[in-house]
């Protein structure tokens, strides 16, 4: 059993909520910290767990670890408040997006300077049953080197994760060139709503190119409104020197250089939209690590790095090492740097992890 407590009551962590209420056998929520009575009364309505608006509520709980899914802009006063009070930490991405506190937590958890200086942050995607999948076929040498990509799926950080595991670039030097383009698009849902009235809006669309020193090159292609939107697809291509995946198509050479392609199955429960099983070539990439339970990727993903997390907590490897997820929110900053100045490179300087 995984013990944890959540520090916040809204979108983000309703998500983790939705995985305790699935998988009660596997996942505790010990307490949930809220910020005002009004918040703990609704998650309590909601979701019936412990609830509480006192720090020493939660520090009773004795969680394995406390998991901040706060807002961006208090989520480095929080991760480090709960590190001080000695309790280890999962963070929301990202931990901050000023590279000040970047590198003023990385000294810190260097030094042993909190109380406790176990953190990680839930960078859940390469966890998605589809990305892992595919990670797996790229990593096993199917279509050679991987050498460029092209991403449509996720934003800054999210994306830069996903580039590091297909493209291994690791913490190489990156310069990112682009621009971001106000671009029209008819509004069809919000996180919370279907929307009918055929409204027309202009969201951000970024298109940036990321130059890495191992040679590997990313294009990178995301509109605000691509999560949600009803009318904007998702897509991933990866190439590599004997072929490439393009979503669910992997095209190879085969041992005699015959060209060859077959397409990655992929099985879902229609109605719950739960990924029972992927497999490629005869062989399953993979199979719900908790059982099946109802639980969408994104559910499915955050429930692996939980896991993940306590096993780290309890002196195993990190889940998501922390110098990745500090690169990926230093390198997001370039990228919304880049985005802001057409086609002005941008390269990535000294930073204390690299």
């Amino acid at each position: 059993m995984i013990r944890f407590g959540v520090l916040g009551s809204g979108y983000r962590a309703s998500l983790y909520f939705r995985i305790a209420k699935a998988l009660p056998e596997q996942f505790e929520i010990c307490m949930v910290l809220c910020h005002s009575e009004e918040s703990a009364c609704r998650v309590k309505e909601k979701f019936d767990f412990p609830v509480t608006c006192k720090d020493e509520d939660m520090i009773n709980s004795k969680p394995d670890f406390v998991v901040s899914a706060v807002t961006k802009t208090l989520m480095c006063d929080t991760v480090e408040k709960w590190l001080n009070i000695g309790i280890p930490v999962l963070s929301e991405t990202p931990v901050s997006l000023d590279n000040g506190r970047l590198f003023q937590v990385w000294e810190n958890i260097k030094n042993n300077n909190y109380t406790c200086n176990k953190l990680q942050v839930a960078e859940q995607y390469a966890f998605y049953p589809t990305y892992d999948a595919r990670i797996q076929i790229v990593k096993s040498g199917l279509i050679g080197e991987s050498v460029s990509m092209t991403i449509s799926c996720m934003h800054d950080y999210h994306a830069v994760s996903i580039i590091r595991e297909f493209l291994d670039t690791g913490i190489n030097d990156v310069n990112v060139i682009g621009k971001a383009y106000q671009m029209k698009v008819t509004d069809t849902k919000t996180r919370y709503e279907t929307l009918t009235k055929g409204d027309v809006v202009s969201k951000e669309e970024k298109h940036l190119i990321m130059e890495y020193d191992n040679e590997k090159t990313a294009f990178y292609d995301f509109m605000s409104d691509q999560y949600r939107s009803d009318i904007r697809n998702r897509f991933i291509n990866v190439r590599g020197t004997r072929g490439e995946i393009t979503d669910n198509m992997v095209y190879f050479l085969k041992d005699n250089n015959v060209a060859a392609s077959e397409k990655m199955d992929v099985y879902k429960d229609e109605e719950t939209g739960e990924i029972l099983a992927v497999s490629f070539r005869g062989r399953k990439l993979y199979i719900p690590p908790f059982g099946i339970c109802g639980l969408g990727e994104d559910e499915t993903a955050a429930a692996r790095v939980l896991a993940g997390m306590k096993k780290y907590v309890d002196g195993g490897e990190e889940v998501y090492p922390l110098r990745y997820a500090l690169e990926d929110a230093y390198t997001a900053n370039l990228m919304t740097t880049a985005a802001g100045n057409s086609w002005q490179p941008q390269k990535s300087q000294n930073r204390p992890w690299k």
